[in-house]
């Protein structure tokens, strides 16, 4: 009697889940289209500076941390590779002076998880698109961060093949991993409190290094 009790515990369980990941998955999605849909309505001037990616950068106040510059967030909770590739075009058009593209964390996540390959084939597209669409576009492609230890080699393999994409492109590569990761090549404590998004000492620690960059962009 036992076998059948733990099988409908089991089905239960699943079925819970499921529920629970329909319901998360349509919450990101009404988000994702309310992101969208305002990003439109203010759109990209031309000579902003962009930070593109997803909810790590979606949760910096980058106006306020870049006080009195053309700096503009698009990053959007719950993005990926193919969500950036996406729309892209309505940040291009209007010729801004940079991006600061950090995108990926998302694909890895293992119900919505993608091959390497393809993660990088739509990483590739995008900077592709970034070159035919906005040439005067400096686009800037900053390293995946730490998340927990069991991410670390893979982020550390695909951060690799960044870098070399970035190269290929004649765009700017940027490794943040370093200076966030533990030796163990998780994401430090103090910069997080959930393995994963930011606190104010992680945005802290990324301002201190984009700031040469930023600054060297205005004064040119």
């Amino acid at each position: 009697m036992e076998i059948p009790f733990l099988l409908i515990m089991l089905a239960i369980s699943l079925a819970l889940f499921f529920l629970s990941r329909a319901a998360v998955e349509s919450i990101e999605r009404h988000h994702y289209e309310q992101r969208t849909d305002l990003y439109r309505y203010i759109p990209i001037k031309e000579g902003d500076i962009v930070l593109l990616g997803d909810s790590i950068t979606d949760g910096g106040c980058w106006e306020e941390l870049f006080p009195g510059l053309p700096v503009k967030n698009r990053g959007i909770n719950g993005d990926s590779t193919e969500g950036v590739l996406k729309r892209l075009d309505t940040i291009l058009y209007r010729n801004p002076a940079a991006i600061f593209l950090l995108i990926g964390t998302n694909d890895l996540n293992w119900w919505s998880f993608h091959h390497d390959d393809d993660i990088l084939e739509t990483y590739e597209k995008i900077l592709q698109t970034c070159m035919m669409v906005s040439p005067d576009t400096k686009v800037f492609v900053q390293s995946i961060l730490p998340r927990k230890k069991k991410f670390a080699k893979h982020i550390l393999s695909i951060n690799e093949r960044l870098k070399g994409l970035a190269k290929k492109y004649g765009d700017e590569y940027i490794d943040l991993f370093p200076h966030f990761a533990t030796k163990d090549g998780e994401l430090k404590p103090d910069f997080n409190n959930d393995h994963l998004h930011l606190m104010s000492n992680g945005y802290k620690m990324w301002v201190k290094i984009l700031t040469p960059y930023i600054e060297k962009l205005v004064k040119s």
